[in-house]
């Protein structure tokens, strides 16, 4: 089942900072075409890992290694919301989903 995709309105600048190159930024577009297929965690067959804490709820998946797309669904409404797209090495990209929540 599709799921519909919804971006965090800054998700234009979170990607403008990561300085991807054209080729890496269909890469993650295509990334997230194909998680929206089934962005359910991998736990219940999805493609999507779970995060724990205060983003209890939230999923993540892995980019190029070093990058992190941090999303969530919606099932009632078939939507998966991109919440923030980041490097994980900083841990900026979880402090970021955490301000976030909202959305």
């Amino acid at each position: 089942m599709l799921f519909e995709i919804i971006y965090y309105q800054q998700m234009a600048k979170d990607i403008k900072k990561l300085k991807l190159t054209k080729f890496q930024l269909i890469k993650l577009k295509k990334k997230i075409e194909d998680i929206s297929h089934n962005p359910f965690p991998k736990q219940q067959g999805g493609l999507g890992e779970l995060l724990s804490g205060n983003l209890k709820g939230l999923l993540k998946f892995r980019f190029d290694n070093d990058y992190r797309v941090i999303y969530s669904i919606v099932k009632e409404d078939n939507v998966m919301k991109v919440i923030v797209i980041g490097m994980r090495a900083d841990k900026l990209v979880y402090k970021e989903a955490g301000k976030r929540l909202d959305f």
